[in-house]
C-alpha cells in the first residue's frame, strides 16, 4: 500500500475501497453512451444517476446462445449466464435503444442478439456486448404501426416480421439486405406476424391468412406469393412454425393446421383455443395457448407440459441439450430438465405497470393499480412491491387492484385499499382483516358486492381518512379501536374523491373526478367547515376545475396540479373564511406549466417540486418560479413522458418515477431532515479519478452551511444543503478539479448552534 492510500485508510478509519469502472455500449451512428450507473452498491447510487425497476416476471420472448439465455420482458432483457448461474439485465439505462419490447432472436454465426420494438427500432448486440440500433422505418415516410412482431433466423440473415412488411437483415455485413412491402391482395400494407421457412419455400403469417413462395423468387414482387386467405384463414394467423419436414399454423378459435402437398389440413386437436406461440425442436412441435403449453410428438401424440412454476405460458423454446426454456407471465424464465423444474428472475418488482408509488417505514411501495380513467377497475393482482436496502420482496394482498397504501402511526398497522373491495388491514402480528360494506360503514356502488372503491388514503393525527368513490358517505375516518366515522356534503362532486391529502391544520383535501364536476372539496372536522374551490375567481381561482393530483409542501401551502397547469394556496386555513384564490407561480413570463396535464407532484427535503406531466418530469425550486430539471424519454431513462406518480425516499433523495411503461428512479441532491445533525455520510469516498458526478454529503441538519477545506484549513468550497443533502462537484470555487488529498467538510446549521466535521479522501 503507498503512501497517499495509508493516509486515506487512517483518515477514513477504513481498508482501501474497490471500484467498478462503466462500460462502453455504441448505438447507431457511432454515438457512444457510457454506462450511468458506477456499481458501488444498489442500495446507495451517487447523486445525479439513476436506476431502472424493470419487472421480469412476465416474459414474452426467449433466446439460446452457448452460455446464455436471453429473456425479454417488455422493457428489458435478462440474461441468465448457465456457467456461471448469474442474471444480469439490458434496459435504456445501459444501452437499449428503446422500449416495449416485442421479439427477441439469437444467431450463433454472428454471435449477435437481436431484439425488435413496437415502435419498428431493433438492437443488435454483439459478443463483446456492443450495442448497434437501427432504425429502418424512420426515414422511410411510413405511417401506421411500425411494429417488429417476430424475428426468425436463418444462417447469417434475420427476418423481421413487421405491421409493414419484412426487413431481411445480413448480421455479419449489418446491413439490410431487402425489404418485403406491401405484400396485400392489391399491393396494400399487410401486416406480417411471423415467417418461417422449410426446405426451398417461405411462409408468412399475416393479418389475413398465409403467404407462401419459392424461396429463389422475387419476393419484392407481391404478385409472387401463394395466399392462402378464405375460410378459416380469413382472418389473422398468430404463429406458424416448421416441425416433422412439413409447416405448421395456429389460428385462433379454429386449431392448428398441417400444411400438406399444397393445402393446409386441419388437426383434431386445440380446435376452441387461443394461441401465443409455437416452437419446434427436432422432436417436439410445442404450442402455447392462452393458458396452457403443450407438446406434440412427430408421432402426433399431444401432451400437457404441467409444472407448479407453468402458470401462465407465453413462449417456450428447447437448447442443444434438450432443456426446455419457457417463458412464464408470472415466474419469469423456467426450465425443465430430466425431471427438473427451476425459475430465474432478476431482483426486480413483479408488477409490469406501477401505477402508484409510495415511500413508507424505510420502503418504497409500488402497486399496480387500480383503475381506468373512466371508473373501471382494471383486474389487478394485488401484488405489493418494496424496495429496501436496494433488494426488492413482493407480497400478495388478498384484495386485488390496489389503489393506496398507509401506515397507522399509533397501531403500526398497514392499510391496503382497493377499487372494489374495500379497505385491508395487516396488523404487526400478521393477522388480517378486510373492512367492506358487510362490517363496516364503507359503501358499495348502488349496493353492489364488489363495487365498495377506495381511490385514496391519508394518515392524520385523528386516525386514517379513507376516500370512498361514487357513494353518499364519501369520506371516512378509521380511528383506533376500528371505530369509525363517516361523512357526507352537500356538494354532489363531493361523492366522487379521486385523493385526499391532510394540511398542517388538519383539514382533508379532496381532489374530485373531474368527470363529476371536478374542483377540490376542503373539510375540517373540528370546525365543521367546508369549502369548495374551483376555477371561479372568489372560490379558488383554479387553473382549471379538473384536478388530478395534490401534495403539502414542508412550509405548509398545498400545491394543486390540473389540466391546464399549477397553483397553490398559500394560506390552507384561509379557504373557510370568506374569498381565497390560488397562486399561480409565473414562470418564463407565463403561469406554471399552463400547457401542460399535470399528473401528480411530489415535495422533496428541500421543499422542491418535482411535477409529473403527459411531457416529461420537472423539477422547480420551492417557489415554482426557476426550473432545475426537465426530465424527457428523449433526454434521459425515463421510460416514457406519460408520468403516473411520483414518491420519494425521505433519507437518500431518491426520486421514483412511475411511468405508463415501467419505474425508474433518479437520486436528486435534496433529502428530509431534522433541525439536528444524523449520521452524516460523504458518498463516494474515496473519490476516485474515473468519478465525474458530485459527491453526496447526507444526514445533515435541514439547509445546513456546508464548507470543504483542505487539510491545511484553506477553503475550498462552500454551499448549502437541500434539506438533509449536500453536493460537491469534486471542484474548487474557481471550478478546477481540486488535487489528490484529503478534505475536510464542515456543517453548521444555519443559526450555528450546531456542527459536524467529516472527510472525504480524492484520488487522482
Amino acid at each position: 500500500m503507498n503512501n497517499f492510500w495509508r493516509q486515506v485508510c487512517i483518515a477514513m478509519g477504513k481498508a482501501k475501497s474497490s471500484f467498478i469502472t462503466p462500460s462502453r455500449t455504441v448505438g447507431s451512428a457511432a454515438c457512444v453512451l457510457s454506462s450511468l450507473v458506477f456499481a458501488y452498491a444498489q442500495s446507495n447510487i451517487p447523486i445525479g444517476t439513476w436506476r431502472s425497476h424493470m419487472s421480469y416476471n412476465e416474459i414474452i420472448g426467449l433466446a439460446v446462445a452457448d452460455n446464455y439465455v436471453f429473456g425479454a420482458a417488455e422493457n428489458g432483457v435478462m440474461i441468465l449466464d448457465r456457467s456461471g448461474n448469474s442474471i444480469s439485465t439490458y434496459t435504456k439505462l445501459n444501452g437499449l435503444s428503446g422500449t416495449t419490447i416485442t421479439s427477441i432472436n439469437y444467431n450463433q454465426i454472428a454471435k449477435a442478439l437481436v431484439i425488435g420494438y413496437a415502435d419498428g427500432r431493433f438492437d443488435i448486440i454483439d459478443s463483446d456486448h456492443v450495442i448497434e440500433s437501427f432504425n429502418p422505418a424512420g426515414q422511410t415516410g411510413l405511417t401506421g404501426s411500425k411494429k417488429i412482431n417476430d424475428i426468425y433466423i436463418n444462417e447469417d440473415d434475420a427476418y423481421l416480421s413487421t405491421d409493414y412488411g419484412v426487413i431481411v437483415f445480413d448480421l455479419t455485413q449489418m446491413q439490410i439486405k431487402e425489404t418485403w412491402r406491401d405484400l396485400g391482395v392489391q399491393g396494400e400494407t399487410l401486416p406480417i406476424i411471423q415467417c418461417t421457412l422449410n426446405n426451398d419455400s417461405i411462409f408468412l403469417a399475416t393479418a389475413n391468412g398465409v403467404l407462401t413462395a419459392d424461396f429463389h423468387s422475387n419476393l419484392l414482387d407481391f404478385n409472387n406469393w401463394t395466399r392462402f386467405n378464405t375460410g378459416e384463414f380469413n382472418g389473422a394467423v398468430p404463429a406458424i412454425a416448421p416441425f416433422n419436414g412439413s409447416v405448421y399454423a395456429a389460428i385462433d378459435n379454429a386449431g392448428i393446421f398441417r400444411y400438406q402437398n399444397g393445402e393446409w389440413i386441419k388437426q383434431a386437436f386445440l380446435s376452441d383455443d387461443s394461441f401465443r406461440s409455437m416452437h419446434a425442436s427436432p422432436s417436439k412441435l410445442r404450442i402455447t395457448t392462452t393458458t396452457k403449453l403443450w407438446e406434440l410428438s412427430e408421432t402426433g401424440d399431444l401432451a400437457e407440459i404441467v409444472s407448479p412454476l407453468v402458470v401462465e405460458p407465453r413462449c417456450s423454446l428447447s437448447d442443444a441439450e434438450d432443456v426446455l426454456w419457457i417463458g412464464d407471465g408470472r415466474n419469469g424464465i423456467v426450465s425443465l430438465a430430466n425431471g427438473r423444474v427451476a425459475n430465474y428472475l432478476p431482483d426486480s418488482p413483479s408488477n409490469k405497470r406501477v401505477r402508484r408509488v409510495k415511500y413508507l417505514d424505510d420502503g418504497m411501495f409500488a402497486l399496480g393499480g387500480g383503475y381506468t380513467d373512466n371508473g373501471v377497475a382494471l383486474g389487478n393482482r394485488g401484488d405489493i412491491d418494496r424496495l429496501t436496502q436496494g433488494d426488492w420482496s413482493t407480497e400478495n394482498s388478498t384484495l386485488t387492484d390496489l389503489t393506496d397504501i398507509a401506515t397507522d402511526n399509533t397501531t403500526k398497522s398497514m392499510f391496503r385499499s382497493s377499487f372494489g373491495f374495500g379497505l385491508e388491514e395487516r396488523k404487526t402480528g400478521g393477522e388480517v382483516g378486510i373492512f367492506n360494506e358487510t362490517n363496516s360503514p364503507l359503501e358499495s356502488v348502488n349496493g353492489q358486492p364488489g363495487f365498495v372503491n377506495i381511490t385514496s388514503l391519508a394518515v392524520s393525527r385523528d386516525g386514517l381518512w379513507v376516500a370512498n368513490y361514487g357513494v353518499e358517505n364519501p369520506l371516512h375516518l378509521l380511528k383506533s379501536g376500528a371505530v369509525w366515522e363517516s361523512f357526507s356534503f352537500p356538494v354532489a362532486a363531493a361523492r366522487y374523491p379521486l385523493q385526499v391529502e391532510t394540511d398542517l391544520s388538519g383539514s382533508v383535501w379532496m381532489a374530485l373526478d373531474p368527470r363529476q364536476g371536478g374542483g377540490i372539496f376542503v373539510f375540517n372536522r373540528e370546525k365543521s367547515a367546508t369549502a369548495y374551490l374551483t376555477d371561479t375567481p372568489g372560490s379558488g381561482g383554479l387553473p382549471a376545475r379538473s384536478v388530478h393530483t395534490l401534495a403539502v409542501d414542508r412550509d405548509g401551502q398545498v400545491w394543486v396540479g390540473t389540466d391546464q397547469g399549477v397553483a397553490f394556496f398559500i394560506n390552507p386555513s384561509a379557504i373557510f373564511s370568506g374569498t381565497v384564490d390560488a397562486i399561480k407561480p409565473i414562470y418564463e413570463s407565463r403561469f406554471l406549466l399552463r400547457d401542460d396535464k399535470i399528473t401528480t407532484i411530489a415535495v422533496d427535503g428541500g421543499n422542491r417540486k418535482w411535477i409529473g406531466t403527459e411531457r416529461g418530469i420537472w423539477l422547480f425550486n420551492a417557489s415554482g418560479d426557476e426550473q432545475i430539471f426537465h426530465f424527457t424519454a428523449e433526454n434521459s431513462p425515463l421510460l416514457s413522458n406519460v408520468i403516473l406518480d411520483i414518491s420519494i425516499d425521505d433519507v437518500s433523495g431518491e426520486v421514483f418515477f412511475a411511468t405508463n411503461a415501467g419505474l425508474v428512479s433518479f437520486r436528486s441532491d435534496a433529502s428530509g431532515s431534522d433541525f439536528f445533525f444524523g449520521a452524516v455520510k460523504v458518498f463516494p469516498n474515496p473519490v476516485t479519478s474515473n468519478f465525474t458526478g458530485t459527491v453526496g454529503i447526507s444526514g445533515l441538519a435541514t439547509d445546513a452551511i456546508v464548507k470543504i477545506t483542505d487539510i491545511g484549513g484553506k477553503l475550498i468550497w462552500q454551499t448549502q444543503a437541500n434539506g438533509g443533502t449536500a453536493t460537491w462537484n469534486v471542484q474548487d470555487h474557481r471550478g478546477r478539479r481540486v488535487a489528490t488529498g484529503i478534505y475536510l467538510v464542515f456543517a453548521t446549521t444555519a443559526d450555528g448552534g450546531e456542527s459536524v466535521v467529516a472527510k472525504v479522501a480524492v484520488v487522482d
